[in-house]
């Protein structure tokens, strides 16, 4: 059997329960995070652009003391479940506000790595089911991830601008398509 999520939250947690080694299979959960084809992320109420039906990744400091956090999620359901409870949705309950990501589509080490620069610290990883606070440094540090430069997503267009004034480029998360509802969720 191949571990999930799942296996490594319960080991992390047994070990925790039992003051044994977290560290491994808290290690292999950000690893085995990390390597899925596809997470959900929160996204944000405020950047929601009606006509695209986009908005970027949320980052709240309702937890973890008001660290800066990312909302991730391992599975729809889960994300789900998480929308509907708090109510996450368009005025007209037609999108969630989450939405999936594709690591070969977008690759996740620019999202983290765009997340880590605009100060997030926290990584809140499937909350409504066994959720687990992730540390993005120590996310970062286990799967490779370079905290001295970044992926930002940019057209040809914005390159050369880019180049042609001589700065640096905005650092802001890419915009991430809605996820229609059914009246499931609703």
């Amino acid at each position: 059997m191949i571990p999930t999520i799942e296996t490594y939250k319960n080991q992390l947690n047994a070990a925790k329960d039992s003051n044994g080694d977290w560290r491994t299979p808290y290690e292999n959960l950000m690893r085995e995070l990390y390597n899925l084809p596809v997470l959900f992320f929160a996204l944000s109420k405020d950047n929601y652009d009606a006509v695209t039906k986009t908005s970027v990744p949320l980052i709240s400091t309702k937890d973890f003391n008001g660290a800066p956090t990312l909302y991730v999620f391992s599975d729809v359901d889960l994300a789900s479940g998480w929308m509907s409870h708090y109510h996450h949705a368009t005025d007209d309950l037609k999108y969630g506000f989450i939405g999936a990501i594709e690591k070969a589509q977008y690759d996740f080490n620019s999202v983290f790595q765009i997340a880590k620069a605009l100060g997030v610290q926290m990584i809140m990883l499937d909350e409504g089911g066994s959720l687990v606070g992730i540390d993005i440094n120590y996310f970062m540090e286990v799967n490779s991830l370079s905290t001295n430069s970044i992926n930002v997503p940019l057209t040809k267009e914005q390159y050369d601008e880019v180049v042609a004034a001589g700065k640096l480029p905005d650092i802001r998360f890419t915009p991430v398509s809605l996820i229609p509802l059914t009246s499931s969720h609703s």
